[in-house]
């Protein structure tokens, strides 16, 4: 069980990489197009900042990357950590069956029905509030990936035409094979890690396991 744990983890590090580097790419993209380049000249040639400009510009990319890679993967495997967590759970639901609600009368001030539909959800709100920003963060993240993995040249427009007319050999098979592995991948690894930890558990404490 350790071992096949172990091995998950260097997998995830190693499309780790693979997730990194369309957002590695994406910055330099956007980097490059917004610098001023005689500024940096400029200051890089300073005594103090000099050499801590130099790194940025030859490897801030990666550190910016990583950064915004983070952020995005973390607010997508959020709502998979959430359901797994026994004890939060546990407290979610049970807040949800004992909390007070404000029943909705029709004569009700619109502004009074909002805060009261508010309230009565509000148990629930921190695992659909996860949800939704996991689903704005798979929005950005395909963004980004389908930018650097195109499935075909030519933009949107150029695959909505090739899907439509069914002209598959045009399409960049190898691209959209990373664009997947990009997008799915460390979720599927989060959760098979998971999955491994319940089978580790459940083990551990059987009273029947001799």
């Amino acid at each position: 069980m350790k071992v096949l744990y172990w091995l998950c983890v260097a997998a995830g590090l190693w499309f780790a990489y693979l997730n990194i580097a369309p957002y590695a790419q994406a910055v330099q993209f956007i980097l490059s197009n917004v610098t001023d380049t005689s500024l940096m000249q400029v200051l890089m040639s300073l005594w103090v900042i000099g050499p801590i400009l130099r790194f940025f510009n030859t490897a801030g990319h990666w550190v910016i990357g990583v950064i915004l890679w983070g952020i995005i993967q973390t607010i997508k495997v959020f709502p998979i950590i959430l359901k797994h967590d026994r004890s939060f759970m546990r407290t979610v639901l049970s807040e949800s069956e004992q909390a007070h609600r404000f029943p909705i009368h029709e004569t009700d001030d619109p502004t009074a029905k909002a805060l009261k539909s508010w309230y009565n959800r509000f148990p629930m709100l921190t695992i659909s509030t996860a949800r939704t920003w996991a689903l704005f963060a798979y929005v950005v993240d395909f963004l980004i990936c389908i930018t650097i993995y195109p499935p075909c040249e030519g933009g949107f427009g150029q695959l909505f035409f090739l899907l439509m007319t069914g002209q598959w050999t045009e399409l960049d098979w190898a691209n959209i094979a990373l664009l997947l592995v990009t997008l799915f991948v460390v979720e599927a690894i989060v959760k098979f890690l998971l999955w491994l930890g319940q089978i580790a558990y459940y083990y551990r404490v059987s009273p029947y396991r001799q």
